[in-house]
């Protein structure tokens, strides 16, 4: 236990500190990209990135699969059977990168359906850079599996901390410099390459046995429940794509590539929020992974309960946060011309709250080695957003595309629960929703008194007026729910964690 949560506390340490430096990193990279490059290219970016994500579908859930995996291997110390799937990996990552690679020249001819991106100087060499960096990324991403398994996520969380220290820093002089979009992408190219080399080297040191010729190819036993995991996660990864990583197409196709970068100072804003949340909930899976494999459903059920009282209160109260001041945040940073409409942001934002309860769902999910149950389920959902994504997005713009996004989360919110309740814990979820329509009362409350303030506060768009209602939202948001829940046992048991850690500060030991 005290190894698990030694390690837990590692990551998050280091995955704070990281998110940290490149939040301040990211936010002054895109202002200098705002400033210095035009609404179409900032576009571009978003847009491609999607596009060559869809792409990845061909890792087809290998990488959940694969984590699983090797928890037990890891946690036995069974190194001869490490090295069998470690290098079954490698060739099955190397076909990926492949795959990809093709698939990525396939698309190329047909960048001209988004609406906008024609005066791009550099379309295509932009575009081959962007899928250079995605295909070489496989010939390494798949070492991390092994720390990770080990609860070492603070390994990839240090190396990509320093490459983005040094990608982002040159990339802004570059844009600087010579207000070139084609070299800022040719630098995030180099140093990509640079990365990977970089990592190979270190992971192989590390794991020396990563290197060893002599080794058995895996028996088929061991090999039995990756395929089983692959082929539950097929339709699964699919569908997640489908839903994660369509939206800025479809707004670049339907509506105009410029929106694209418009929403995703926005986006850009809730990615760095939920960076900082998703340390807490993404580095608990491993630990997850061992507290099912050692304790009782009792124990995974009380512990994944904190779990979630957590996620509620922290995407809650970012929740809130993010609707009251995004708008004026981007409004101080970049300009009035680069907002985009009331509808939007409150679109993302109730998908923001809904997702943080998800990613806590679906953390213990994975955890559990529940692939076959929900297999079907990533694709209904891809099905319903497209569907309701395009259709809106005919009639009501950008906000009817997130629209769309809110109803295949409404379904994922309904369904998932219910299985890891039943498959898992062996409870009935009744409970579950029952405390999440609590939930979410409170944060609408807290959302519409923090609302109206700010509209009486902040007519007229001003760093003090921001200021104050950061504040404001802030005190409010976190007293109401104080007020409401403080007699929980989840919170008194997470006060008891958080108290127990400052205690060990003199400054704050007679609180503990």
């Amino acid at each position: 236990m005290a190894g698990r949560v030694d390690k837990l506390k590692k990551n998050i340490f280091y995955g704070t500190f990281s998110n940290v430096v490149i939040m301040i990193l990211s936010f002054v990279s895109r202002t200098v990209f705002i400033h210095n490059l035009s609404k179409a290219e900032l576009g571009v970016n978003g847009v491609f990135s999607n596009v060559l994500t869809i792409l990845s579908f061909a890792e087809l859930g290998i990488g959940t699969a694969m984590n699983y995996s090797l928890y037990s291997l890891v946690a036995n110390k069974e190194t001869e059977k490490i090295k069998s799937l470690m290098a079954f990996y490698r060739k099955a990552y190397t076909v990926i990168a492949m795959i990809v690679g093709v698939m990525g020249l396939a698309v190329a001819p047909f960048l001209h359906v988004f609406k906008g991106i024609d005066g791009v100087k550099n379309l295509y060499p932009i575009y081959f850079l962007y899928l250079f960096n995605t295909v070489a990324s496989y010939f390494v991403s798949y070492k991390y599996s092994l720390s990770n398994a080990e609860q070492k996520n603070y390994i990839f969380t240090n190396i990509n901390l320093i490459f983005n220290i040094v990608c982002t820093c040159t990339q802004i002089a570059v844009v600087l410099l010579f207000k070139n979009f084609l070299i800022y992408c040719i630098v995030g190219a180099v140093v990509q390459l640079i990365q990977n080399i970089t990592t190979t080297i270190y992971m192989n040191k590390l794991y020396p046995f990563l290197k060893d010729k002599n080794v058995e190819k895996v028996s088929k036993e061991d090999l039995a429940p990756v395929i089983k995991n692959v082929k539950a996660l097929i339709i699964s990864k699919i569908g997640s794509i489908l839903v994660n990583q369509t939206d800025n197409i479809i707004m670049a196709v339907v509506v105009d590539t410029i929106a694209v970068g418009l929403v995703s100072n926005y986006l850009t804003l809730t990615r760095n929020v939920s960076q900082f949340l998703n340390i807490v909930f993404n580095s608990a899976t491993a630990g997850f992974g061992n507290l099912i494999a050692t304790e009782s459903k009792q124990k995974q059920y009380e512990t994944f309960k904190c779990f979630r009282f957590l996620a509620f209160w922290s995407y809650g109260f970012a929740s809130v946060a993010l609707f009251v001041l995004m708008s004026p945040f981007v409004v101080i940073w970049c300009g009035k011309s680069y907002t985009t409409t009331f509808a939007v942001v409150l679109w993302l934002c109730i998908n923001y709250y809904f997702g943080g309860h998800r990613i806590c769902v679906y953390n213990v999910k994975v955890a559990g080695g529940l692939f076959e149950q929900d297999k079907w389920l990533a694709f209904a959902t891809a099905i319903v957003n497209l569907v309701v994504s395009i259709i809106g997005a005919m009639i009501w713009g950008v906000a009817g595309i997130y629209f769309g996004t809110f109803m295949q989360g409404i379904l994922e919110t309904v369904v998932r629960p219910r299985i890891i309740y039943k498959h898992l814990f062996g409870v009935s979820s009744k409970e579950y929703f029952k405390e999440g329509a609590g939930y979410l009362v409170s944060v609408v409350i807290a959302g519409a008194v923090c609302y109206a303030i700010s509209r009486m506060t902040m007519s007229t768009v001003t760093v003090k007026a921001f200021i104050f209602n950061m504040v404001s939202v802030t005190v409010i948001t976190n007293a109401w729910f104080y007020a409401l829940y403080r007699k929980r046992p989840e919170f008194d048991y997470l006060k008891k964690v958080v108290l127990g850690r400052l205690g060990k500060f003199k400054i704050f030991s007679k609180f503990a």
